[in-house]
């Protein structure tokens, strides 16, 4: 069932990743936020409690909208504002003036307490750091399935990361969400979790590979059974984990929020790629592996046999 049906499963998220490119390359690319592009972190101080879906009508207002606010300070009374940084230098003081005035409209003693700069140098580091730490992270992993069980399922267990991660992105593309260091956070933190169901599934194919062999079975049925004897604990395990995150995800404020929703796309597409994908995979890379040498076996008995002959009949 699962292993026949494998081009079909693969379809689904090659149509969400090219989807995700056309958007990506509509809108000019991802939505990065300043923690990659550059900008300002504006602190503002209101001296009590205060509302922030304010702040953020008055983001709106200045074309600043998808700036995210966290409550910082003592007793929760600043807002700090995380704002990409604007063409001319003129219009990023206007800009920041007309928010502080629309802020004060409700909050009249709000003031800017501070404006710090992120800078162009960080950013690229983090870019540089960001793409470093998952690459380093999906060869651990494979070095890892590569000893625990054999090379096919690190290479499958690794392609599936991908797939999670490439997901991830994809609707964040779509959907013009915010990308700042959270969301890389959130990514190391996917393919932590997703690879833990992906070994589970491994670890039953191994065990019925053991039982089962190879004789009566092909690694297919032995994927397909592996994948139904562990199809209700990956449900039960990802369904507990997702309501917590979408509790954080309802119930957070906007910087949870960056970190909440990637999270819960990367939990789907982890249980899509580690049911439908891993163990079909390595049984397909498997068995063609399997193909090609006994090929090559029977091509180096036939030269064999075929060098003997001519010795004999030299010696005849």
């Amino acid at each position: 069932m699962f292993t026949k049906n494998l081009k079909w499963f693969v379809l689904l998220p090659i149509a969400i990743i090219v989807i995700g490119v056309i958007f990506g390359a509509l809108n000019g690319g991802l939505n990065l936020g300043i923690d990659f592009t550059g900008g300002n972190i504006t602190t503002v101080e209101f001296g009590g409690d205060f509302d922030t879906d304010v702040v953020k009508q008055a983001l709106d207002k200045n074309g600043m909208g998808d700036s995210p606010i966290v409550q910082t300070g003592d007793n929760f009374t600043q807002a700090q504002i995380r704002m990409r940084l604007l063409p001319d230098e003129e219009e990023q003081a206007n800009t920041n003036s007309a928010i502080i005035a629309d802020i004060q409209e409700t909050y009249p003693d709000a003031t800017i307490a501070s404006v710090d700069r992120v800078g162009g140098v960080t950013s690229s580091e983090l870019i540089r750091n960001a793409i470093l730490a998952v690459a380093v992270a999906c060869a651990l992993m494979l070095i890892y399935i590569w000893i625990r069980f054999e090379l096919y399922n690190g290479i499958s267990a690794v392609v599936t990361l991908i797939h999670d991660v490439a997901i991830m992105i994809a609707v964040v593309c779509i959907l013009r969400i915010q990308i700042n260091s959270a969301f890389i956070a959130a990514c190391l933190t996917i393919i932590g979790y997703a690879i833990n169901n992906t070994i589970v599934v491994f670890d039953r194919v191994r065990d019925n590979l053991k039982v089962m062999g190879l004789k009566q079975h092909t690694r297919s049925d032995i994927a397909n059974i592996s994948i139904k004897e562990t199809l209700t604990r990956t449900i039960n395990t990802s369904i507990t984990t997702l309501i917590m995150i979408l509790a954080l995800y309802i119930f957070g404020v906007e910087a949870i929020k960056e970190f909440a929703l990637p999270i819960i796309i990367g939990l789907l597409a982890g249980v899509y790629s580690s049911v439908l994908i891993s163990a079909p995979l390595w049984a397909l890379m498997a068995d063609k592996f399997d193909k090609k040498k006994k090929a090559q076996n029977k091509t180096g008995s036939k030269k064999k046999a075929q060098q003997k002959s001519k010795k004999k009949t030299v010696k005849a």
